[in-house]
C-alpha cells in the first residue's frame, strides 16, 4: 500500500481501515472456498467477519506500506518515499514473495522505481528488481499493479460488482489473475499457494 491512513496509524496495521476492509472482501470473493472463509461468510458480525478473513489471508500474504510514516491527509513526498525505499526493498527482500501487489499508483511507482499511470497500468505484470542486502545483487521479482482501495472506495463503485461492472470489479479481475499465475506457478513448483 500507500501510506497507513488513520485507522492504520492508530492500530499499527496496515489496511485496517475502510480500505483494507475493501481489499479483505475483494480478496475474500477471488480466493475461493476455503472452510474458514465459508465459515467466515456466514458471520452477521463485521468485525468479526474481517478478523477471520484477514487471519485467512495473512497466512499466505504480507501487508506492509511503502511509507510506514503516516503524512496527515496527504499522499507521501517524493523525499519521504526515497527515505523509506531501503526499508521497503529490504522487507520485499526479507518476504521473498512469489508476486508484489502494489496497490495503487504510489504504491506500484515506488517499487518499479519509475512512474507508473495506474489507470493505464493496472492488472499488468511488471518485473522488479531488488537488491541483496548482502550480496548487492538484483533480485527479481513479478508486480502485479492494482488500484487503490481508498482509490476504489471514493470512486464508489461496489455495488456494480454484481453486475459485473466498474473499478472495484475490474480490480477484482486483476487479483484473480495474480492468483490464477500464483496458483500455475505452484502446480510447476509442486508447492501450495
Amino acid at each position: 500500500g500507500e501510506v497507513p491512513g488513520a485507522d492504520e496509524d492508530a492500530e499499527g496495521v496496515p489496511f485496517a481501515g475502510r480500505s483494507g476492509q475493501l481489499l479483505l472482501q475483494m480478496l475474500d470473493m477471488v480466493w475461493g472456498d476455503t472452510e474458514e472463509l465459508l465459515a467466515a461468510r456466514q458471520l452477521e458480525d463485521n468485525e468479526e467477519y474481517f478478523r477471520r478473513v484477514r487471519d485467512v489471508v495473512e497466512e499466505k500474504i504480507f501487508f506492509t506500506n511503502v511509507v510506514l510514516c503516516r503524512p496527515h491527509e496527504r499522499s507521501p513526498s517524493v523525499q519521504e518515499i526515497k527515505n523509506c525505499k531501503e526499508r521497503l526493498q529490504r522487507t520485499i527482500y526479507a518476504v521473498d514473495p512469489k508476486l508484489i501487489i502494489a496497490t495503487g499508483k504510489i504504491a506500484a511507482s515506488a517499487v518499479l522505481g519509475k512512474k507508473v499511470s495506474i489507470m493505464n497500468k493496472r492488472g499488468e505484470i511488471f518485473d522488479v528488481g531488488i537488491p541483496s542486502p548482502v550480496t548487492n545483487r538484483t533480485v527479481r521479482y513479478p508486480m502485479l499493479a492494482v488500484l487503490s482501495p481508498s482509490f476504489l472506495l471514493r470512486r464508489g463503485d461496489q455495488s456494480l460488482v454484481t453486475k459485473k461492472s466498474g473499478d472495484t470489479y475490474k480490480t477484482m479481475g486483476d487479483l484473480r489473475y495474480g492468483f490464477s499465475l500464483l496458483k500455475n506457478y505452484d502446480t510447476v513448483r509442486g508447492g501450495d499457494s
